[in-house]
């Protein structure tokens, strides 16, 4: 059964997109615990960390990197990655969060 964030990449439910390509949908969290806080999203739908492959999880953490450039906070962020404790979507997914960096936040809606 697809996910949430499937039904959102398919765009049959809104979201703010920050970024996307065809690997990749980043979005704001619609529970935000900072005033950065993002779901880094691969397309390709896995339950969770454990069972993800190396590549995948390689190419998010390139994400990361991405992401703390565009917003200027190489040196001030936080990856948060839930593996069954904490996961409420059965669909891997990093947070990111930080503290700064929220005045270069751009968004698209979606659906």
């Amino acid at each position: 059964m697809s996910s949430i964030f499937t039904h959102i990449i398919n765009r049959e439910l809104p979201a703010k997109v920050f970024l996307e390509d065809d690997r990749v949908i980043v979005i704001e969290d619609v529970r935000p615990r900072s005033p950065v806080h993002l779901l880094i999203i691969p397309k390709t739908e896995t339950t969770n960390f454990y069972e993800t492959p190396p590549e995948t999880l390689n190419m998010l953490n390139g994400y990361v990197k991405k992401i703390a450039a565009m917003l200027e906070i190489g040196d001030h962020f936080q990856i948060v990655i839930n593996n069954g404790l904490g996961q409420e979507i059965d669909h891997l997914h990093f947070h990111f969060l930080s503290d700064r960096g929220a005045d270069k936040l751009q968004f698209t809606q979606t659906g």
